[in-house]
């Protein structure tokens, strides 16, 4: 695989688009860099912290999304395994902040092999992961080979579902989907923002990724709503006025997915 971006970056250098390949190539230095930092800060960042490991339960009728392009001809959910340690380090600050003295909850969306998410969990977060496929659950592969069906569940996220921590009804301090969104058909695109919406808590994060290019895999094209980000931010203001745009401080390369070429984040508050 690395073989196949030499390669590209050499053909992108040989038509002049420099850069290009020095954003491409500062991104993925940075993020090498931020492992090691994440693998000393992340221990001290923790220290004093109580683990708190809820019963976690995702009800649903609908625990895969068999209809999806995605379950059909699995790729994203087949390959992906993203994290990205400055991003962890950076939120965890940020929300331990807005929310002294609790413990934390991520949602992560489209969680593919789950990374993220056990990133935040040896922040002592509590963390769940859902994934429409369930082309890795099956293979045990990634993450779901330990934290299957305990913090990593199959869902159809354009279906109403609830999280439960001990019986109770979660909330989340933050909510991901990297690049995600586009995936998702036009018309199931209200429902998946109210149960995200339902289960963000007050003065919570929601953040995400999105593209607008095509992405065709197996002759079946997986990327249904491709909207630029004026049309994203368009759809959110006019139907769910509780979220605010927000800035958490981060640049593009400090997210755990993004396109450089076209980028664009969607980061929305929780009105108190």
């Amino acid at each position: 695989m690395k073989w196949i971006y030499i390669k590209k970056g050499i053909k992108l250098l040989f038509v002049g688009e420099w850069r290009r390949v020095y954003n491409e190539v500062h991104a993925i230095i940075y993020r090498a860099v931020y492992e090691w930092i994440g693998f000393f800060a992340m221990p001290l960042r923790k220290t004093g912290r109580k683990r708190v490991e809820p019963s976690i339960e995702v009800i649903t009728q609908y625990p895969i999304a068999f209809e999806s392009p995605d379950h059909i001809a699995p790729k994203g959910t087949a390959e992906n395994n993203s994290t990205n340690k400055k991003f962890i380090l950076h939120m965890d600050r940020l929300l331990s902040n807005s929310f002294p003295k609790q413990t934390l909850n991520v949602l992560d969306l489209g969680c593919s092999g789950g990374q993220m998410i056990n990133d935040f969990l040896n922040l002592c977060w509590v963390g769940v992961g859902l994934e429409g496929s369930d082309y890795s659950l099956k293979r045990k592969r990634a993450n779901w080979g330990t934290l299957a069906n305990r913090n990593l569940f199959t869902c159809d996220i354009t279906k109403p579902f609830q999280v439960n921590f001990d019986k109770s009804k979660a909330k989340f301090h933050l909510i991901t989907a990297w690049e995600v969104l586009e995936h998702i058909a036009t018309p199931d695109l209200l429902q998946l923002f109210r149960n995200i919406s339902d289960h963000l808590e007050v003065g919570g994060c929601f953040i995400a990724s999105t593209t607008p290019t095509p992405d065709i895999h197996e002759g079946i094209e997986l990327h249904q709503t491709k909207w630029e980000n004026e049309q994203w931010r368009n759809f959110v203001e006019t139907n769910f006025p509780e979220l605010e745009y927000a800035d958490v401080g981060l640049k593009i390369y400090q997210y755990v997915r993004y396109n450089l070429l076209h980028p664009s984040f969607l980061i929305y508050r929780k009105r108190r």
